[in-house]
């Protein structure tokens, strides 16, 4: 009877075994490690500049006489000057030329008076030149007193360019303005009586 009983223990080890809830994973041993159900991909290197360097200001110049040059027109006491550059020619690449207002030297024989130009003529403050796009622009005046001797049109301007040697060459050979508004007769006030 012993061995009976011998034989259904073991066959009731034998049923619990293979009712057990499934099989086990194995035991990891030391130095092994399992690898993950997904692989990462590396990260994408991002395209664009890691950094943007600050701007570095252009090299830039300040005339206070542009060399300029052009004809002048007069009706009556009211005169209409052209302005072109006479500075180096061609303007160089990437630099812009920027005009400032202009005024006479010596005052009190003419003042600036758009009036003198016609109404379509491109006036001169803050026109920009370049090297593709250089029109002439107008300064118009009227004499307002007697005189005898020319009386200078001068306009500043201000210049940015690639380079310092751009900037130190733009004057040329002309220095400051070669236009001039001539006195004519002034009209006098008749006497009133």
């Amino acid at each position: 009877m012993f061995s009976g009983r011998k034989a259904l223990a073991t066959g009731l080890l034998v049923l619990l075994a293979g009712c057990g809830g499934g099989s086990q994973p194995p035991a990891e041993s030391p130095g092994e490690s399992t690898l993950p159900d997904t692989i990462a991909e590396p990260s994408i290197e991002p395209t664009e500049p890691e950094s943007t360097q600050p701007a570095q200001p252009k090299p830039s110049l300040d005339l206070a006489s542009a060399p300029i040059g052009g004809n002048v027109e007069a009706n009556g006491i009211f005169r209409c000057a052209e302005v072109n550059w006479l500075g180096r020619s061609p303007i160089p690449a990437g630099t812009t030329i920027v005009t400032g207002p202009p005024h006479v030297e010596p005052g009190g024989v003419f003042e600036l008076d758009q009036r003198g130009c016609p109404a379509d003529a491109r006036p001169c403050p803050d026109v920009q030149w370049v090297r593709s796009n250089f029109q002439p622009c107008f300064v118009g005046a009227r004499q307002v007193a007697a005189g005898t001797e020319d009386i200078a049109l001068i306009m500043p301007i201000h210049a940015t360019c690639n380079t310092e040697a751009d900037c130190r060459s733009l004057a040329g050979d002309q220095r400051g303005s070669q236009i001039g508004f001539t006195p004519g007769d002034v009209p006098s006030a008749s006497p009133s009586g």
